[in-house]
């Protein structure tokens, strides 16, 4: 059909179980010749919010493997529970994955963002750098054709800095409408959030305070009850951008930066 878009990358999946291996993945043999002869010490896998995780590339007798930095990958998006992982090859070693959940849905993942005081290991290999991230962000859900007000929020949204540990999310639909979920990134919750179900004070910029559940399981940590009241009470809308700085152990201030909204006006005749 006239207009429409081709997506012609080389591609290859991988189905992840629970017990896979952690601590490396293999490409596919036949996936091989799209790889060039002399391989670089690494390669980049690529989230839809611009996060990027640099991953050892290891070749042996029996193929070429990610390793150093795969396990980092792993545990920030609580793989292992029966994921279908879609690899596209932007070339140069640099693959733009997709994650579907068993539910077979595409997961959308709030960027991952460091505090100023955290880096890489000395390898280079590993979690995801605060530059790393691209203006991208409010195509987090789905890639939508970008606008100079949408390219100026994110930019303002990624001009935050904090002396606090913080992250950013993109508000995908079942964010803020319906389902009224917001999913916190693995690393984050694990390193600075209790490790067990609790109640949590989300305060806006203005010092309103909302409580909030926080539910925390073994593989996935997210914000439920109390959520929806937040989003209705913030007028949070697809596309907005929070971020989520922590104040305390159970206490986080929440920034928002909000999407152009699309007046419609009526003209008389």
């Amino acid at each position: 059909m006239m207009g429409e878009s081709h997506d012609n990358r080389s591609c290859f999946f991988k189905l992840i179980f629970k017990g896979h291996n952690t601590e490396q993945l293999q490409i596919p043999p036949k996936f091989e010749k799209y790889l060039p002869k002399e391989l670089p010490e690494q390669a980049i896998l690529r989230g839809s919010t611009g996060d990027e995780w640099r991953v050892k590339l290891c070749k042996t007798a029996d193929g070429i493997y990610l390793q150093d930095g795969w396990k980092h990958y792993f545990e920030d998006h609580s793989l292992g529970g029966n994921e279908f992982l879609l690899f596209k090859y932007n070339g140069e070693l640099c693959f733009d994955v997709i994650i579907f959940g068993k539910d077979g849905c595409e997961r959308v993942y709030g960027s991952l963002i460091r505090t100023n005081h955290e880096t890489a290991s000395s390898s280079g290999a590993g979690r995801p750098r605060k530059t790393s991230l691209r203006s991208n962000l409010l195509h987090e859900s789905k890639p939508s054709k970008d606008t100079p007000e949408r390219s100026k929020v994110s930019k303002m949204a990624e001009s935050f800095a904090s002396d606090f540990p913080y992250f950013k999310s993109c508000m995908a639909k079942y964010n803020v409408d319906k389902v009224f979920i917001l999913r916190l990134p693995a690393l984050f919750a694990r390193e600075h959030l209790p490790q067990c179900t609790t109640t949590i004070v989300l305060r806006n910029s203005e010092g309103r305070s909302w409580k909030v559940k926080y539910v925390s399981t073994e593989k996935s940590y997210a914000l439920s009850q109390g959520w929806a009241v937040f989003v209705r009470d913030n007028k949070l809308k697809i596309g907005d951008i929070c971020i989520f700085e922590l104040l305390a152990k159970k206490e986080i201030r929440v920034h928002i930066f909000r999407r152009p909204r699309i007046e419609l006006t009526c003209k008389r005749v």
